[in-house]
């Protein structure tokens, strides 16, 4: 899914989401504390997770560091994932739990998964058992 010039993200004291921001242009920043109401009002925040662009099939918005129910088949089971950049693709991926694959959300502009093929359930930066187990501790 193309952005343009819009990009949002999740605005975070450490474990604690506190609001969310819109980044329009170069210069435009919008801040809401419930991704509804927005103004020019600043929120303070220590952490940042980008949006991917992308929703569930209950039109929650994809974060990066969400942790989700997947599916690769639409006729297939639920796997957990983890939503993570990858940077050296420069891309987002789902990460499966079980084991080091990675599923991009689009390649070569072709959508991957639709929407009720996902559902946003937690949050890595809530589960630090989890970031050990996956290794992520230098993110």
């Amino acid at each position: 899914m193309n952005l343009g010039d819009e990009k949002r993200y999740r605005l975070r004291i450490d474990e604690k989401v506190v609001g969310y921001m819109r980044k329009i242009g170069k210069q435009s920043f919008f801040f809401s504390r419930d991704s509804f109401w927005w103004s020019g009002r600043k929120i303070d925040y220590q952490d940042v997770d980008e949006w991917t662009g992308y929703f569930d099939k209950n039109r929650t918005p994809i974060y990066e560091w969400d942790i989700l129910h997947f599916k690769v088949d639409p006729d297939g089971e639920y796997e957990d994932g983890v939503v993570l950049w990858e940077s050296r693709q420069k891309r987002f991926v789902i990460r499966k739990v079980n084991e080091a694959i990675h599923f991009p959300f689009e390649t070569d502009g072709l959508q991957l998964f639709d929407p009720r093929q996902l559902e946003v359930f937690s949050y890595l930066f809530i589960n630090p058992e989890l970031i050990d187990e996956l290794g992520l501790n230098e993110h």
